[in-house]
């Protein structure tokens, strides 16, 4: 960048605006109550009666609902049918009361031209199927207009292709002379004459019942078939000839043992046969439904009575003033958990009994119930995958948070409880400045060295945008981050930028604090969010538009850095600091993820050797505990580094809790063969991700603040009265902590069922983050009183 551009690199904010978009803590607050929102809270007592009505709702199911009977369901419709064309039939004229009159007297008065087109759609027997005109759908009407309009009629031949073929002459006098008419034909007369077919014809109507017109769904999936797409090579269609079955009745008829079909066991799918599967679902519903409605009716009374309890509602006007939106049985992730349970249970009960039964089993399955099961798994997993979204939102700008330097990482120690005057590792808003510059030039100098063989210039150009976004977001949001109204953020060049820290004192632990934070450092992150329609519904997520550059072709940890190590030459920077800085930061990462232990059952050496490395190393104590120690303590020398490194060893200084050098002595004796083993052996094995996901910000500060003190405050500046304060305020807020869970216990025990269960979640985080402060405690301890050990050799005063 040049200096022009540097020059113009500002942005002013006002406050207004550093209230809402940067506010990242209030950001991740609405974010959290979003998700509790989104969180079921159903208890045991809620399970138990999800259980309770899914096993009583199912045994009544298999107790009373019987067989699935398409049959039964035929024959009922049929009747229904039979009664409709009847009243039909008389509304417009017929004196009678019979059907095959009635059905006659509709022939006579409606009829359509496309009947007279019967041979050209294969004969009687799948004209009502192919000829489209005689379809109770909306392309049916439509096709019953065209006729008019076109004197053709519409439908398939036996193939199942789709064909348009002439009006013959002697149905022309059914098309209308003018549009009136045409519209009056092609849908009053067109339904009467639908009517009229319903139950069969004149001849079959009543006794037989014959073949009546399809219902909706084989109608249009009829209409489907006819698509080229369905056409095989021979043009055939295969589709269309299963369709013909099931309307004539032969798919679904019995066969005898050669294979033919039993007499009068043919179940035609028209539109009785349609109405009578709805007949059989709705009889399976009842005991779906009653389900349905224990689960809400149990839903809503125990969370009006907890509500009564909660306010001591004892008049009406009282019961007004409690919170329905929480009560009634709607919109609750709660009891979409307890419905989902509820027709689980149903299922299993239904389908286990379908099974063991003496019929085919799939007869005896609740579809009805089934479906609703299907249902309320999609709604709980929708409920989950908005939780999800909301999940991946906040871990975004909990990223950006973690990798964004405000105010509270300047006052650390006061975050975490300390009442110290010093201010040691604040940063005045001028280095502020000059970490975000650092991180700048870490991004660029990183985008400029990718080496990804695919796309590399893509992946330059997207990185380098990213660094751009960076830019404007910090810019902009620099008042919020350091709640400095007004605040101005500079960017300058490689060179202005070293004057700058040459003429802030860089010899100051602050330079140091700010090599820390940018090392941490690591872009490509998203910082904005997107829309994603899904659907109807319109979703908000953290932006793709970088997510090439989460993997392995984004940002490469060792080039940022040898940046950061090669970017001072002054002497006011030692060489090595950023090794040491990574070396001390990811030690303390795994401690406090506890996947560091002892490694001595690890190691596959013999029994002799052991012994002959454990009789040799007592002599050798002192060299053996430098060589492993010893690059922990770089601010000592000579005795000093060998008592520190013996101190530690040995759990720390006697008067702090360890055994001292001497333990050190006795650690290295008894397990001396520890010198071929490396860090990572890692014995025992850590912590899965899942339950290091609660104290994940805990281990990432503590951390940070274990290599502060352990780096910059002991071996680069010897504060062993700061880092021993640090340390006693860290403890403080250990205590605090631990009192704050004996607190949330004892309200726990108190609490309601929704409120017990939020307080368990944040008395298991508070656990969780107190562990991994507890091992960061011992770490700190003993490399604080090790190094006080070895201060205290160097000049000869008594500890």
């Amino acid at each position: 960048m040049s200096e022009k551009e540097s020059e113009s690199a500002q942005v002013y904010v006002t406050p207004e605006l550093t209230e809402q978009k940067y506010d990242l803590d209030r950001i991740i607050f609405d974010l959290d109550a979003q998700m509790d929102l989104l969180s079921s809270h159903a208890d045991g007592g809620d399970y138990l009666a999800a259980i309770g009505s899914g096993l009583i709702c199912g045994i009544l199911d298999v107790v009373w609902g019987g067989t699935f009977d398409l049959r039964r369901g035929r024959e009922w419709s049929s009747n229904q049918i039979e009664q409709f064309v009847v009243k039909v039939s008389r509304l417009t004229g017929y004196p009678g009361e019979d059907l095959q009159g009635a059905v006659r007297f509709l022939e006579k008065q409606f009829c359509i031209p496309s009947d007279k087109n019967t041979p050209d759609f294969g004969g009687g027997l799948q004209h009502h199927l192919r000829d489209f005109a005689h379809h109770p759908t909306a392309a049916g009407l439509v096709f019953s207009l065209l006729t008019q309009f076109t004197q053709k009629a519409y439908g398939t031949d036996t193939n199942g292709a789709f064909v348009i073929v002439p009006v013959p002459k002697e149905a022309l006098g059914l098309i209308g002379k003018n549009i009136p008419e045409k519209l009056f034909n092609g849908v009053v007369v067109w339904f009467f004459h639908l009517v009229s077919d319903m139950a069969g014809s004149s001849s079959t109507a009543g006794k037989t019942g014959g073949t009546g017109i399809p219902g909706p769904l084989l109608a249009m999936a009829k209409e489907m078939a006819a698509l080229p797409v369905f056409q095989d090579k021979d043009g055939k269609n295969q589709l269309s000839v299963f369709l013909s079955k099931l309307f004539n009745g032969t798919l679904l008829a019995e066969h005898d043992e050669n294979g033919k079909i039993l007499k009068d066991t043919k179940l035609q799918m028209d539109l009785r046969g349609e109405l009578g599967l709805l007949a059989e679902l709705a009889r399976q519903a009842l005991p779906v439904a009653a389900n349905e409605c224990m689960v809400r009716v149990f839903y809503m009374i125990r969370r009006l009575s907890a509500a009564i309890q909660e306010r001591k509602a004892d008049s009406w006007q009282s019961l007004k003033t409690l919170d329905w939106q929480k009560i009634l049985p709607v919109h609750s992730p709660a009891l979409t958990r307890m419905l989902t349970v509820a027709t689980g249970v149903f299922t299993t009960v239904d389908f286990s009994a379908a099974l063991i039964g003496p019929g085919k089993w799939w007869v005896c399955v609740n579809y009805a119930g089934i479906g609703r099961f299907a249902v309320a798994i999609g709604q709980d997993v929708a409920v989950g995958l908005r939780a999800r979204d909301l999940k991946l939102l906040r871990r975004m700008y909990e990223e950006i948070r973690r990798n964004t330097f405000r105010q509270e990482d300047a006052d650390l120690y006061e975050r975490i409880g300390c009442g110290m005057g010093q201010m040691e590792f604040g940063l005045t808003m001028e280095q502020v400045e000059i970490l975000y510059n650092i991180e700048a030039l870490k991004t660029e100098y990183d985008a400029e060295h990718t080496q990804w063989p695919i796309h590399r210039e893509a992946l330059k150009s997207l990185k380098r945008e990213w660094l751009q976004e960076w830019k404007n977001y910090i810019s902009a949001g620099l008042p919020s981050f350091l709640q400095v109204d007004h605040a101005v953020m500079h960017w300058y060049t490689k060179e202005e930028l070293i004057r700058k820290i040459e003429e802030n004192e860089p010899q100051k632990p602050w330079l140091r604090l700010v090599l820390l934070e940018a090392m941490l450092f690591e872009p490509y992150y998203p910082l904005s969010t997107e829309q994603v329609k899904k659907g109807k519904e319109t979703k908000e997520i953290p932006s793709t538009k970088y997510k090439d550059l989460n993997g392995p072709a984004g940002y490469n940890q060792k080039d940022g850095d040898t940046f950061l190590e090669e970017f001072l030459t002054g002497s006011y920077y030692q060489k090595g600091t950023i090794a040491r800085l990574r070396k001390s930061y990811q030690k303390a990462i795994r401690e406090m993820k506890e996947t560091l232990k002892t490694a001595i059952t690890s190691m596959g050496v013999a029994a002799g050797i052991a012994l002959a490395a454990v009789a040799a190393a007592g002599m050798f104590a002192p060299a053996i505990a430098v060589v492993l120690v010893g690059s922990n303590f770089a601010g000592l020398s000579g005795a000093a580094l060998t008592s520190a490194c013996l101190a530690y060893l040995g759990g720390g200084a006697i008067a702090a809790g360890g055994a001292g050098m001497a333990g050190g002595t006795i650690a290295i004796v008894g397990g001396g063969a520890v010198l071929g083993l490396g860090a990572g052996s890692a014995v025992g094995g850590g912590m899965t991700a899942l339950s290091l996901a609660g104290k994940k910000n805990t281990i990432l500060q503590s951390a940070k603040l274990m290599v502060s003190v352990e780096e910059i405050f002991l071996n680069g500046e010897k504060d062993l009265a700061y880092s021993t304060s640090v340390y006693e305020q860290y403890v403080k807020k250990i205590e605090s902590i631990e009192k704050s869970v004996v607190e949330l216990r004892l309200k726990a025990d108190v609490a309601e069922a929704a409120e017990k269960k939020k307080l368990n979640e944040q008395i298991k985080e508070a656990e969780d983050s107190v562990r991994a402060m507890r091992i960061a405690r011992k770490s700190m301890n003993r490399f604080i009183s090790s190094f006080e050990v070895g201060l205290s050799a160097d000049t000869g005063e008594p500890r």
